[in-house]
Order: C-alpha cells, then sequence, then structure tokens
C-alpha cells in the first residue's frame, strides 16, 4: 500500500501538475497506535486531512470515472516537523507520523464538518475536489487496491508535542484518536 498526498487545501485547484508528497507504508500507523516524533526538528505540527481509499487497480483515470475506484474515506493527521530546511519534504519520510482514522462511506451530502481541539471546519465537498485529485495522481502511478490518496489538507496547522493527545471528529462523531510520543 502507497499513501499519496496532494498537498492543497479544500477549494484550492487541483491543477494539471499538482504538488504531491509520497508518503512511506511505514510512516502510516494503525489503530491504536501512537505518533512518534523523531528528535530531528526542533519542533512539530500536526495538520489534518481527508483520506479516501482506492478499491481497484486503475491507471490515468478520468475524474468522470474515479467513483469506481474509490470506496471509502477517513480523516487523518500528519506529522509536520517545523524549524528546519525542508520541513514538506520530510513531512511522509519518516516512520509513524501519519494516522488514518477508520474507514466509513463515502460523503453523501453537500457539506462535512471536520473537528479537531477547538476548530470546527465545514467543508463542501465539491472543494475536496477528490476526483480530480486521484485522476491527477493516477496519471503518474499505477493506484492499486488498498492505495490512500489524500486529496486535501484542512488550512492550518496544530501545534504536538510528545505527550499529546488528537481528536478529531467528522460530523459529530469520533473520527480518529492518536497519541503523540
Amino acid at each position: 500500500m502507497k499513501a499519496i498526498a496532494v498537498l492543497r487545501c479544500p477549494g484550492d485547484s487541483v491543477g494539471t501538475s499538482p504538488r504531491m508528497q509520497l508518503i512511506a507504508d511505514s510512516a502510516i500507523v494503525g489503530a491504536g497506535r501512537p505518533l512518534f516524533l523523531p528528535d530531528f526538528a526542533p519542533s512539530w505540527r500536526a495538520r489534518v486531512g481527508l483520506a479516501f481509499k482506492i478499491s481497484r487497480l486503475g491507471k490515468d483515470i478520468a475524474p468522470r470515472f474515479v467513483g469506481r475506484y474509490v470506496d471509502a474515506f477517513c480523516a487523518c493527521v500528519q506529522m509536520v516537523p517545523e524549524g528546519m530546511e525542508g520541513d514538506e519534504a520530510s513531512g511522509g519520510l519518516f516512520d509513524n507520523c501519519m494516522a488514518l482514522g477508520a474507514w466509513r462511506g463515502l460523503p453523501d451530502g453537500d457539506m462535512i464538518e471536520v473537528g479537531i481541539g477547538d476548530s470546527l471546519h465545514r467543508v463542501k465537498v465539491d472543494d475536496i475536489a477528490m476526483p480530480q485529485a486521484v485522476a491527477a495522481v493516477s496519471r503518474y502511478a499505477t493506484l492499486k487496491t488498498g492505495d490512500v490518496i489524500v486529496a486535501a489538507f484542512l488550512p492550518g496547522f496544530v501545534d504536538v508535542a510528545a505527550g499529546d493527545g488528537l481528536a478529531v471528529y467528522i460530523d459529530g462523531e469520533p473520527a480518529l484518536s492518536a497519541r503523540v510520543r
């Protein structure tokens, strides 16, 4: 399984060649496992994204057909180093830096409410641009069953430190819980 993040916020254009980040499979932690903060950065932030699970093999998928290739979505949290050169570049290249929440059926309404801490984001489903994000990734890489595409990250970051707990809610229901070590 591979994970690829399209580095954009909801509402931003995906474009023909978007900025993407390959996230190592060893970076993704399973349910109930903690996120670890390596000592190579002086401080850390977390960003919340909306991830989609690929359900079948596909390459160069047109946006109108993406619905045939995606069967679930979840919240995700990625640890990002702060205060060093190349912050973004190393975000997906170290172990145990991304937590995925419980998979759920694709959104069926026009809006999703995503909450973390005291922040609540109302996101239009169309602004996530999942079909365009998956199609863009599939131009460059063959997508396989179980692959994860992070279509967008919410704006802003949450400062994190060892000992913190992160909880993300989707439409008022718990969607992800992770400890930071």
